[in-house]
């Protein structure tokens, strides 16, 4: 099994496409190729993140940073900060609208916060 420093998990979800995510693909593709990357990073298409107003959404791993809005004029510094440098992207991450807070992982997003599940009472 062929093993990779990093993992890009690029939402294909509808929402996600209709951003954009498939011409972001294309242009991740480019510029692991043009950078001598296509074999050490994995670019993984993989199904709705779930907050699908902030696509196209890419996690990447092992760090497991989540980048959001992401466009093709993005990929070259995002590859050169991210991938190259190790430094995560800031202009990128989620923003709390109400504090401006930056959030690089599932755990400072509304979405994916744990959820508080009730019951009914008959």
């Amino acid at each position: 099994m062929k093993m990779f420093r990093s993992h890009l998990l690029l939402c294909g979800g509808t929402g996600c496409h209709a951003s954009g995510s498939l011409n972001v693909k294309k242009a991740l593709v480019a510029e692991l190729l043009k950078r001598g990357l296509a074999e050490e990073i994995k670019i993984v298409e993989t199904g709705c993140n779930g907050f699908c107003a902030m696509g196209p959404i890419m996690v990447v791993y092992p760090e497991g940073v989540i980048y959001m809005q992401i466009k093709n004029d993005d990929i070259p510094e995002l590859v050169e900060e991210h991938l190259v440098k190790g430094r995560i992207l800031q202009r990128l991450l989620y923003r709390e609208p109400t504090t401006e807070e930056s959030h690089s992982h599932h755990a400072g997003y509304p979405v994916f916060r744990p959820s508080r599940t009730t019951g009914l009472e008959e």
